[in-house]
């Protein structure tokens, strides 16, 4: 069962880097996720890396990035995450390119 809990005052989205919609608030510290395509089964969507200002690098695909917009959905390549799915606030990335 998935749950999400979420507490965001308005107005705030500057201190926000990400949401993260997550299979277990616990995670796993010790797991490294993995980064590359796998040519064999190519994901759905566009390949999309995305390096946030702290230096944290999210590799996935999105359906909807356009540089114009606040933010975007992105889908961790590694079927494995905890992450099931992020929403990236474009204002809180370094860089975005797609691979």
């Amino acid at each position: 069962m998935n749950r999400i809990v979420a507490r965001f005052a308005d107005g705030h989205m500057d201190e926000l880097k990400a949401l993260f919609f997550v299979k277990d608030f616990d995670g796993d510290p010790g797991y490294t996720e993995n980064k590359e395509i796998d040519p064999s089964n190519p994901p759905a969507g566009r390949p999309i890396k995305v390096e946030f200002q702290d230096g944290e690098v999210l590799v996935g695909t999105t359906t909807g990035y356009q540089p114009s917009r606040p933010g975007f959905f992105l889908v961790p390549l590694d079927p494995d995450s905890n992450n099931e799915r992020c929403y990236v606030v474009a204002a809180a990335t370094q860089e975005v390119c797609f691979l």
